[in-house]
């Protein structure tokens, strides 16, 4: 079984208008791809029809500055918001996309929009990026969402990493405040995205130590020196097995990254680096991610 478990919400319903087509070249810096920012659901399905099961989510926006998305999702109602568009996506596909929700631990509706999703949008899991959203990991008010996620039995997925916007603070995407969070929370069950990268160190280390704390290898094939270093000392460490299948779409697809993810023996062999075991990848690619979180469908 493929399990994607790291896709964003496409930005529009329907076909995109060639007027709101749009592009940026940040995301994959140093890759010279350009990223197609703006796509449809009808995309959406066509980029996973090789894929067993997505997690699809947006990310909430900072309550202060509401006007303000990371991803923008400009072709839905105004009166939806990230987790009404991630359970109506859903609907097109009921059998292969689980929504996750997302959340702002200082939002002052927390607590009914909590319950909306979680008892109305039947959303499966959540999405948090504490640097987007300007948010420290381990504020009181974070710890608190945390709580209410392990109590319910809600898979948490964390961006982590560097990212190219400008006014998200790097301390606050560090693996560092997993651990602590996985030690009051052994229960939580987390995904820490995108290996991390560049701290992937840092991110093995939190893996590593804690039995419930996986990364994804999201975002890192276009990087290949540091695709391959990642991978490779997940592998040296003994916790390539705790690494999960996603792809960051629309950044990549997830053909693009079982493709690139098959070609790290080739890689390897070219710059006589050491192999990374091709059962290794295979399990990355197969993982069942839905039965490792404990997602009930």
């Amino acid at each position: 079984m493929i399990v994607d478990v790291h896709t964003h919400l496409p930005s529009h319903e329907f076909k995109v208008p060639e007027s709101e087509i749009r592009y940026e070249n940040a995301m994959k810096s140093g890759s010279g791809q350009p990223t197609k920012l703006t796509n449809s659901v009808e995309e959406y399905l066509e980029a996973f029809k090789n894929v067993d099961k997505t997690f699809i989510f947006g990310i909430a926006p900072k309550p202060w500055n509401k006007n303000e998305e990371i991803l923008s999702s400009p072709g839905w109602g105004k009166d939806l918001n990230q987790n009404d568009i991630a359970s109506k996506v859903a609907s097109y596909a009921p059998e292969k996309i689980i929504p996750f929700m997302s959340l702002h631990p200082m939002d002052p509706d927390i607590e009914n929009e909590y319950y909306r999703c979680v008892n109305g949008l039947k959303l499966k899991g959540i999405k948090l990026g504490p640097n987007y959203q300007d948010f420290h990991p381990l504020s009181i008010e974070a710890m608190k969402l945390y709580s209410k996620l392990e109590r319910d039995n809600i898979p948490i997925i964390f961006h982590q990493g560097t990212s190219p916007v400008t006014n998200a603070p790097l301390d606050y995407a560090h693996p560092k405040h997993i651990d602590k969070i996985a030690m009051v929370f052994p229960n939580l069950k987390i995904i820490l995205a995108h290996l991390a990268h560049p701290w992937q160190p840092d991110c093995m280390s939190v893996v590593r130590k804690h039995k419930n704390v996986f990364a994804d290898v999201s975002a890192q094939f276009y990087r290949p020196w540091s695709f391959w270093n990642g991978l490779n000392l997940f592998n040296e460490w003994g916790v390539i097995d705790k690494i999960l299948f996603g792809s960051d779409w629309p950044i990549t697809t997830p053909d693009e990254t079982k493709e690139k993810l098959m070609g790290l023996l080739s890689y390897s062999k070219k710059y006589n680096l050491p192999l990374i075991p091709e059962e290794a990848i295979e399990g990355i690619i197969n993982r069942d991610a839905i039965s490792i979180l404990d997602i009930i469908i």
